[in-house]
């Protein structure tokens, strides 16, 4: 008895589901065929990430690899023993004439309206960038006090990271060059970027109001070159020109998005002339860290400085704190002890 209704249980499990569907293989078959439809649809979207990704990296390379070299003595590899933390870049700009024009007139030599110290911190997420005004003087080697864009005149990129080197005691392990004809094009690649200005301005033609002002790339170039400022109204400026730009590039992900990707990393590099001993890997970690400098991950500052019998002069010893501070990866640090070093958001 026990063995019959054993039989008749599983003669009921067997049958009704298969007659319920016209056929006992029909969902298993159904199952499978919809399973290897999402296996080729993955495997053809992983496919795709794939080609792309080497397409990707085939073409930041190659965008990489155009970028101008000059050789520059006197740099420290970055891991070289007593180098300190993070790495540290001079970067200065070529001239440019009141419209955003390349300065052509060789009686201007090589002088820059910006010369900052753009560090990276250790855990390539922080850093900040310290602006010097170019006309501060300070110890040029086999030439005494004269100002920094002398040095640069005097002995291109060489005389200034060897001067820059000695007045700081940092160790400089990269140079870059920023053309500004092409800092306008890159502004107009992120969209523009908002410059809030205290009063009401004119330079070159363009009148600024006073607010937010919403500037293209020729009106950034107006913007950090005006005539009425002083060397060091056009330093704050531009720094301050350099943080909005690197902000928005980190804000909108402008770097990581594909959409945008291409024609902001052709502007960035279009810009730029490096010194011989950057690698390809050196420049794109260089680009990618710049995504990390905008808001609170970068800290903007200008090196402080006081007048002396007319001449413009280091602070020696705030400026002292700041070098030890970018040694050691503290540059936020010490723009909190030093608020009056950062670079206004509101710039004359």
């Amino acid at each position: 008895m026990s063995d019959v209704t054993d039989t008749t249980v599983g003669s009921r499990n067997e049958h009704p589901a298969g007659e319920a569907d016209g056929g006992g293989a029909g969902p298993p078959r159904r199952k499978r065929r919809v399973r290897r439809i999402a296996l080729v649809t993955l495997g053809s979207i992983l496919g795709l990430v794939a080609a792309l990704a080497v397409g990707s990296y085939a073409y930041v390379n190659h965008v990489v690899s155009s970028i101008p070299r000059i050789p520059v003595a006197y740099l420290v590899p970055a891991n070289a023993p007593g180098s300190g933390a993070g790495q540290t870049f001079l970067v200065t700009s070529s001239q440019v004439g009141p419209t955003g024009d390349a300065v052509r007139d060789p009686s201007l030599g090589n002088q820059s309206n910006v010369v900052m110290l753009l560090h990276i911190d250790a855990d390539g997420k922080h850093g900040g960038a310290v602006a010097i005004p170019q006309d501060t003087v300070v110890n040029v080697p086999g030439s005494g006090a004269r100002t920094l864009s002398y040095a640069l005149e005097k002995g291109g990129p060489s005389l200034l990271v060897h001067t820059i080197s000695q007045v700081t005691g940092i160790a400089i392990n990269h140079y870059a060059q920023v053309d500004f004809n092409h800092i306008a094009k890159l502004v107009n690649a992120i969209g523009g970027v908002d410059i809030t200005i205290p009063r009401a301005s004119r330079s070159f033609g363009h009148t600024f109001s006073a607010g937010v002002n919403h500037l293209t790339g020729v009106t950034a170039i107006y913007y950090a070159r005006e005539p009425s400022l002083s060397d060091q109204g056009r330093t704050l400026r531009q720094a301050n020109l350099f943080r909005v730009v690197l902000t928005k590039i980190a804000d909108d992900h402008l770097l990581t998005n594909p959409v945008t990707m291409v024609r902001v990393l052709n502007s960035i590099t279009s810009a730029l002339t490096v010194d011989s001993n950057m690698t390809n890997s050196d420049v794109e970690s260089l680009v990618r860290n710049f995504s990390h400098l905008g808001g609170s991950a970068g800290t903007f500052v200008v090196a402080p400085t006081r007048t002396v019998s007319g001449k413009l002069v280091l602070s020696a010893p705030v400026a002292g704190q700041l070098w030890t501070a970018i040694k050691h990866d503290s540059i936020a640090a010490f723009a909190r002890q030093y608020p009056a070093t950062v670079t206004p958001v509101s710039v004359p």
